[in-house]
């Protein structure tokens, strides 16, 4: 039983809770300590809230690491998870890993390409295992599809498109005092020069890049404004050209009005396709030339009742048992040594090329070579 501490997951964050109560979810971890908000008092309340004890709730993520680094060995935190706004992610992750500690971070990394390097040379130098929440990746559905296709069941492939969207900046929020807790990935000083193209489409590249095996090698990016008044991208089409001559397109919109979180995703290959849509997250459609038939995936069988009751129900099973799966693996690879998979640093230096070479595109109006 490892112990874990959190940056980030404050009062109001759902991302937070995600993480903390998934990662439990595992049966491998618990929560020890954690800097939950800049704000002491809200810290504090949710600490308290969550378990905590008092004198391990830390008023920054500078004061928890140097306050547990001087407990005994088998009472200080042995990972930290990173649940901040993104603008954080880079200067807790540097911390923790300077002194000794793994890390487990939401995406995307950080603000640059740049900030993002500097987090792998320490990784490389320190050989602390560093994790990705790439909620995607820990689904076995998406496993099964790479299984597919590393094994030829549809060939070489052809043509990649996948869609994801969402409707929650579908109107002008960013004034709203109830949507407050979500809104600094409206905001480039928290978020970074990339808004929806960070926030979701990095999901949809890392999934895309995983299931094929193949890079993207070159992007044709539109990335756009199109809530009037919004300081960052809402909506982004992107065409791709994969390292075998593939071609593909990849559409991430937050402004979908009326959907939740509809992601999907449509694979052509010489001799087949394979079809695949959150909503049916169990499901994975195989057409050959001769018949077409579903596939049908066992995910996760573990007792869902402690996670959901804490969390909103904008969640389905499979993006919890996603998340509990990612977790699972990162706490077997720091108690193992080996890597076992999870999303690691070489994916979050990736997503954030993506998102620069992508805005790079944009500006110019051309085709960037990754």
């Amino acid at each position: 039983m490892l112990k874990m501490g959190i940056v980030g997951g404050g009062p109001g964050s759902m991302i937070g809770d995600v993480h903390r109560i998934t990662a439990e979810a595992t049966g491998k971890a618990r929560l020890v300590c954690g800097a939950l908000s800049s704000d002491y008092s809200k810290s504090l309340a949710k600490g308290k809230e969550i378990g905590l004890a008092e004198n391990r709730i830390y008023r920054s993520v500078d004061e928890m690491i140097e306050e547990e680094s001087k407990l005994p060995a088998d009472e200080r935190m042995d990972f930290l998870i990173i649940a901040t706004p993104n603008h954080l992610h880079v200067p807790a992750a540097i911390k923790a890993l300077e002194n000794g500690y793994h890390v487990m971070c939401d995406k995307p990394l950080g603000m640059s390409l740049e900030e993002a390097k500097s987090v792998e040379k320490i990784v490389e130098r320190t050989k602390l295992k560093f994790g990705m929440s790439y909620t995607y990746r820990g689904f076995t559905a998406i496993e099964e599809i790479k299984k597919l296709i590393s094994n030829g069941t549809i060939g070489g492939i052809r043509k990649v498109m996948i869609q994801y969207s969402q409707g929650w900046l579908s109107e002008l929020f960013e004034q709203a005092e109830e949507k407050k807790s979500g809104l600094w990935r409206t905001d480039p000083k928290f978020s970074g020069e990339g808004g929806t193209i960070a926030d979701i489409g990095t999901h949809a590249f890392n999934t895309v890049e995983y299931v094929t095996g193949l890079n993207i090698e070159e992007l044709c990016a539109q990335i756009s404004i199109l809530v009037p008044g919004r300081n960052i991208d809402d909506d982004t089409n992107i065409l791709m050209k994969f390292a075998n001559g593939a071609s593909g397109t990849l559409s991430v919109s937050q402004v979908c009005t009326g959907e939740e979180n509809a992601l999907n995703m449509k694979i052509y290959g010489e001799k087949g396709a394979i079809l695949w849509d959150l909503d049916r997250s169990k499901e994975i459609i195989l057409k050959l030339s001769e018949n077409e038939k579903v596939i049908n995936v066992n995910e996760l069988d573990v007792d869902l009742n402690v996670v959901t009751k804490e969390l909103v129900d904008l969640h389905s099973d499979s993006i919890l048992k996603g998340f509990i799966n990612i977790y699972s693996d990162f706490i077997d690879s720091i108690n193992t040594g080996k890597n076992t998979g999870v999303p690691d640093i070489d994916d979050g230096v990736r997503g954030m090329l993506f998102i620069e070479k992508s805005i790079e595109s944009d500006k110019k109006k051309q085709w960037i070579k990754l």
